[in-house]
């Protein structure tokens, strides 16, 4: 029983932690796939602003990102990608990840 034990809390002190937010990753995300159209602050282009959806909550943004739908719902007007389907440059076609969403709300919180 004590091996066992020794194993579990071995395997518990071992396991990897939550990933930490990273503004710095944020913006590398929001640099190469979202600043040609909402703008170097996000303050909109050829697409809107962007300073509204950084305080939606997550599981709104996320949905945004991942089902192309906006926080009431209705789906993004073009050209507005669904990252979902195409994943960022360098994902190679993979959805974001939660991290990677989670990194490009924090930045965008920081242009507010």
């Amino acid at each position: 029983m004590r091996p066992l034990i020794s194993l579990l809390l071995l395997a518990a002190i071992a396991a990897p932690a939550h990933a930490a937010v990273s503004t710095a990753a944020g913006k590398a995300i929001y640099t190469a796939n979202c600043a040609g159209c909402h703008g170097a602050k996000a303050q909109g282009g050829a697409g809107p602003s962007l300073h509204g959806a950084a305080g939606w909550s997550y599981a709104l943004f996320r949905r945004a990102m991942l089902q192309d739908k906006d926080d009431h719902g209705a789906p993004l007007k073009p050209p507005m990608p669904n990252w979902g389907k195409i994943g960022f440059k360098g994902d190679h076609g993979k959805p974001p990840t939660d991290t990677e969403i989670k990194n490009l709300q924090a930045y965008l919180k920081t242009l507010k």
